[in-house]
Order: C-alpha cells, then sequence, then structure tokens
C-alpha cells in the first residue's frame, strides 16, 4: 500500500486596500448566515454593509472609509465559508487592513468590533490625509535598497510596503509622488503604477490618525489569536493580546514587511497559501517570493466551494475538523 499523502500547511492571506471591487460580494451575501453577519456587523459600525459590497461604484468603494470595512467583512465571511467547508488555517497574515481581518479570523477580535475598529480606522486615516492630496504607487523592477536610495533627498516621499525583492511601494504627496515617479525611472525602474487608494497609507503623513485609532483599540476585547498571526510591523506572530493595540497603531504610520510576513510562514512549513478575500494581488507575489508553493486566491463563494470538492489547481489543502 503506498504511503498516504502529505498534507499541506495552510496560510490564509488576506488582502489590503486596493484589491476591493465594486459588486464583490454579491455572491457571499447569498448565504444567509453570511447575510445576518453583515447585518449585525452593519449595526455594530454603523455603516451599510451590504450596499458597499453590492451597490456603490468603484469611486465610492475606493474611499478609505467605505473599502476597510467591506475589505475586512469579505475575508471573515470567506473564511467562514472555508472553514464550514473544513479548511483552515495553520497561520496568517495580512497586508495592511487584511491584518484586523486575520487577527479576526484567528479569533482575537469579535467580527462586528473588528469591523467598528476599520470603520474608525478608515475615518482616521481619511481625516489625516483627505483624498486628492496623496497617494501610492507600485514600484516594479528595482531592489528595495535601490529605492531607499532614490527617495534620498526628495521630501514628502517614503518606502510605505515592502512587497517582494522588485516590488515595493511608495506613499507621499502627489507632488512627492511626481518627483519620486521621475527619479525612481531615472534609475531604471521598470514601471512605477499608480494605486487605487486615496491616501499614503503606512507612512509618517498617518500619524495623527494614530491617537484616534488607539484610543478606539484599547476599548476592545483582544484574545490570543487561536493561530500564529504575523504581524505587519515586525513580521513576527503576535505574541500577547495586550501587545496587539500597540502594534496596530504603529502599523498605521509604519512599512509594510511584507515580503518579511512570508518568509516566516514558508520558514514554519506552510506550503499552500489561500488569498481569501477580492482580488489577486497577494498571490502573484508568491511567484516572486515563495515559487515553490501552491498559491491561489479565493475571492467567492464559487471559489470555495471548487476548493472543498477538489477541482482546483495545485495540490489538496489540508481538512482540518
Amino acid at each position: 500500500m503506498a504511503p498516504p499523502a502529505a498534507r499541506s500547511e495552510v496560510a490564509f492571506l488576506f488582502p489590503g486596500q486596493g484589491s476591493q471591487q465594486a459588486g464583490m460580494g454579491v455572491g457571499v451575501l447569498r448565504d444567509p448566515e453570511m447575510a445576518e453577519l453583515a447585518r449585525r456587523c452593519s449595526d455594530a459600525a454603523g455603516v451599510d454593509l451590504v450596499r458597499l459590497l453590492t451597490e456603490v461604484s468603484d469611486e465610492e468603494l475606493r474611499l478609505t472609509s467605505n473599502a476597510q470595512p467591506a475589505l475586512l467583512f469579505m475575508g471573515v465571511a470567506l473564511a467562514r465559508l472555508l472553514a464550514r467547508a473544513g479548511i483552515r488555517p495553520a497561520a496568517l497574515a495580512g497586508h495592511s487592513v487584511g491584518e484586523y481581518t486575520a487577527l479576526c479570523v484567528a479569533g482575537a477580535l469579535e467580527p462586528e468590533a473588528a469591523v467598528a475598529a476599520v470603520v474608525e480606522r478608515g475615518r482616521a486615516m481619511a481625516e489625516a490625509a483627505p483624498p486628492g492630496t496623496s497617494s501610492m504607487s507600485a514600484v516594479l523592477g528595482l531592489a528595495p535598497e535601490a529605492v531607499e536610495a532614490a527617495l534620498v533627498g526628495l521630501p514628502d516621499v517614503w518606502p510605505a510596503n515592502y512587497n517582494t525583492p522588485t516590488q515595493t511601494v511608495i506613499g507621499g504627496t502627489m507632488l512627492g509622488l511626481e518627483r519620486a515617479t521621475a527619479r525612481l525611472r531615472e534609475k531604471g525602474a521598470r514601471r512605477v503604477v499608480p494605486l487605487n487608494v486615496a491616501a499614503a497609507f503606512h507612512t509618517p503623513l498617518m500619524e495623527p490618525a494614530g491617537g484616534r485609532l488607539r484610543s478606539v483599540l484599547d476599548t476592545l476585547h483582544w484574545l490570543e489569536p487561536r493561530a500564529p498571526v504575523v504581524a505587519n510591523l515586525s513580521a513576527q506572530p503576535y505574541r500577547d493580546a495586550a501587545a496587539i493595540p500597540a502594534a496596530l497603531e504603529r502599523q498605521l504610520s509604519s512599512p509594510v514587511r511584507w515580503a518579511d510576513c512570508v518568509r516566516w510562514l514558508v520558514a514554519r512549513g506552510c506550503d499552500t497559501f489561500l488569498e481569501v478575500g477580492p482580488g489577486r494581488a497577494l498571490t502573484g507575489m508568491m511567484r516572486e517570493l515563495a515559487p515553490g508553493v501552491v498559491a491561489r486566491p479565493v475571492s467567492s463563494i464559487e471559489a470555495v466551494q471548487e476548493l472543498a470538492e477538489g477541482r482546483s489547481t495545485g495540490s489538496s489543502v489540508r481538512l482540518l475538523e
């Protein structure tokens, strides 16, 4: 008899702002349990999640205070549908606001409180940098060190996301980004791509939002995550629930060390990565960050069903009771 096939260690990855898509929740909200969860979260946070997930335009959904709760709910709902199918993560990480989703899915915070928290986070961030005054761009084809060197001496622009060895996101004022784009192209950047976000997240421009966010985070009931959640700030898993609010406050104005987060997950033994939420930005990064692993997006209820029925490409994922 042949030995049983080795089981995969599954990591859940949750996308951040920029991955939102108009109408992304239509299918998920046909599930009665998810529709009820959306109602409870809407009541707790004072937002209409159903409208955000099914009716608003891309332009309206792009607003920070709308995109963040919508993305968090999508990640939580899809993770619950995966759990219903017996697919649960051995470890988790989320990009920017996706870190809140990861903490919620890992049991560190209830969904209603998590949605309310990111609504306040979005409002604080929007006030710190009003729409149209700042943004972000992805720099492709340069090493992070080369990007850092190119930005030296330029005011009002900073590295914001260290995504892969050849993709670094920068954030800053509109003038700062214009100047940085010109210099980065001179230094050999293959492309500098504006992102679908409304402000310069994870830069010093977000520092004014930190105090307001912390005042909200400190009122929440945080629990120890049931599985490791790797923090953007340190690229290490949270060890103490009491440390979560301070780390999330600092995350707001500090770079996301995504490449290091993925390296930690791979070193832990994760070999299957599910991007749980809209889009496939994080899945695409895995080709460079960990080319030997299985990575696929799970952005819809149909994708959950395909995965559960074994119709997805790549190796099967572990089904956990």
